[in-house]
């Protein structure tokens, strides 16, 4: 029956036939789309939100990281400053041993010079430097440093003893560093 069909009206049954087929593959596709956008938009949005939150999470993380590292940081400064005071503090005190030297002149003797200095093991000998108006002044003061029970021993160097009056002396005073005033 088809060869009773006029070429021109053939022709034309041919492109219509072909238009339907388009605009119904056309229109199928069009519906997939569409039901594909319709069940693929909630998990956008749903991921597009999570990645907001885990984005400002992130950003509070960082910065209290970095707050935590200022903190630290400080906390070590602190630390490191409490030990130095703490070795300090067990440091002898300097100021002590010069009023220990000068409450022991006496009358006849006067301190000009005190030298009190720290070596690894503690104290380092005291170096005592001064005038005596006589011998027995000077002796007297010797003896009342070895009277104290933190001095191990007095270096008087005979030299000193030269002159009878107006002594100029210089004595090393060995300090027991085990006890402490």
């Amino acid at each position: 029956m088809i060869n009773l069909i006029p070429p021109k009206a053939k022709k034309s049954l041919l492109v219509e036939y072909w238009v339907r087929v388009s605009s119904v593959w056309l229109i199928v596709w069009a519906v997939a789309l569409f039901a594909s956008a319709a069940i693929i938009l909630p998990a956008y949005v749903l991921i597009g939100e999570r990645v907001e939150v885990y984005s400002f999470s992130s950003a509070e993380s960082s910065q209290k990281v970095g707050e935590y590292e200022d903190v630290s940081t400080s906390l070590q400064q602190a630390s490191q400053r409490a030990k130095i005071i703490v070795d300090e503090s067990n440091l002898p005190v300097f100021s002590d041993y010069i009023a220990l030297f000068e409450s022991l002149q006496g009358q006849g003797v006067s301190l000009n010079k005190i030298v009190v200095s720290r070596h690894e093991g503690g104290l380092a000998p005291a170096v005592l430097a001064g005038s005596a108006n006589n011998r027995q002044a000077l002796a007297f003061f010797r003896d009342r440093l070895l009277d104290q029970p933190l001095v191990i021993s007095v270096d008087l160097p005979i030299s000193n003893l030269a002159e009878d009056k107006d002594i100029k002396f210089n004595i090393i005073v060995t300090l027991d560093n085990e006890i402490k005033i």
